[in-house]
């Protein structure tokens, strides 16, 4: 499933340029279009129409139609002869995660009960990490020998056997209950806004999006400028920060939130908080060192602690809505995240890289990482404190009785 953080077609336009002989020179602010806001406002385009289908269709299959676009649309990437096919192309690709997110994650709701939620969905969305490593080992190792085009081929050609298997092994359970009528769109709209925490979910979403987005899209660039470090050294390292780190620290932190439960109030919301406190620390660290193995440590952790915050993170956005709204919530809230980080924040990065280069050269993208990270933890811990504040007082009477039972 193409999800969150790290895809597979995106380490490969992340660290590894096509030859300016062959086909074109990318600046930063290109690359930035390229791995950002290409996806982004595609994404925003289909993600909540997307998302409202969720709702209404049998989810199974409308996860396995829009992975088989995904998959065709990253091959086509790799056939691009210039850059603004390349750049339509990689527009397209934003169906795969706006059709399959909000649904799979919607479905893992319908699932599991609260109480084992979090760790469900974190369990989920550790196919961001896994995407995320094959996407910079497999994809580095194969851009390196053999050229990004062929490694676009072997990142989109797995999802077509995937897409059956999932039309063979996987159910919808919504299609064996009694179909239940969703309100209408403005309606749900409108009541999700309404709600507070809702809206200080979304936000906090955005801000903490930023480092997973930003770190996947600009860090390898930085290490091969800063550090020396050739496209295979650093695909190594960010495939075991992406694929260990973030495995560890996606399911760690779901199973975490649910066994403290009863024990922690508000447990998802200071998990989020703590992790996005150490993901900046980590990620000043790791642009700012001069010494490598400091600042490949600093990245491992920093990819830990940032891929932490899927499984809170969706998951309160889903206890907000309704079992007919959730596919519809959640593309609500990763539209307007994939707008701001994938549309704006990714290109501005590479754009304010570009401006500060002639002062700072190869150290000039860590310190547009380190600008857009200050400004991101701002906002993020502020969002992420007014939902505590937000939290109507019959829930906290619920949650002291359930800590003290």
């Amino acid at each position: 499933m193409p999800s969150g953080g790290v895809r597979s077609e995106d380490a490969v336009l992340g660290y590894d340029r096509p030859d300016p002989n062959e086909l074109y020179n990318l600046s930063d602010a290109q690359l930035g279009l390229l791995t950002g806001t290409a996806f982004g406002l595609f994404y925003a385009v289909l993600g909540i129409p997307l998302g409202r289908l969720g709702d209404h269709v049998n989810r199974v299959k409308l996860m396995a139609t829009v992975l088989v676009l995904w998959s065709g649309l990253t091959i086509l990437c790799g056939m691009a002869g210039n850059f603004l096919q390349l750049l339509v192309a990689r527009m397209g690709v934003g169906v795969g995660e706006a059709g399959s997110q909000p649904a799979s994650t919607a479905l893992v709701a319908d699932l599991f009960e609260p109480a084992r939620r979090t760790s469900a969905m974190s369990t989920l969305l550790v196919s961001a990490s896994a995407g995320g490593f094959l996407g910079l080992a497999l994809g580095g190792y194969v851009a390196a020998h053999w050229g990004w085009r062929v490694a676009f081929f072997v990142a989109g050609a797995p999802g077509f056997f995937l897409a059956v298997v999932m039309l063979v092994v996987m159910r919808d359970p919504r299609t064996l209950q009694p179909k239940q009528a969703s309100p209408p769109f403005l309606q749900t709209v409108a009541a999700l806004w309404r709600n507070p925490r809702f809206r200080w979910l979304a936000l906090g979403l955005i801000c903490i999006s930023y480092f997973a987005y930003a770190g996947g899209a600009w860090l390898p660039a930085f290490f091969i400028r800063a550090h020396g470090m050739t496209t295979s050294q650093i695909g190594g390292f960010a495939a075991l920060g992406v694929g260990v780190g973030g495995g560890f620290g996606t399911l760690g932190c779901g199973l975490i939130c649910d066994a403290l439960r009863s024990r922690v109030r508000h447990v998802e919301i200071k998990a989020l908080m703590l992790t996005m406190a150490l993901a900046v620390v980590l990620l000043l660290i790791t642009v700012s060192v001069p010494q490598r193995p400091i600042a490949l440590g600093a990245m491992l952790l920093f990819y830990m602690f940032t891929y932490a915050f899927f499984g809170p993170t969706v998951t309160l956005i889903q206890n907000e809505a309704s079992a007919q709204t959730r596919s519809l919530a959640i593309a609500l809230c990763i539209s307007v995240s994939n707008i701001v980080n994938l549309g704006i924040a990714i290109f501005a990065v590479g754009a304010l890289s570009d401006a500060l280069t002639p002062k700072y050269g190869n150290r000039a993208l860590g310190y547009a990482l380190e600008i857009g990270a200050l400004i991101a933890a701002l906002l993020g811990l502020t969002a992420h404190s007014r939902v505590i504040a937000n939290t109507p007082l019959k829930n906290r009477v619920e949650s002291e009785a359930v800590r003290s039972s």
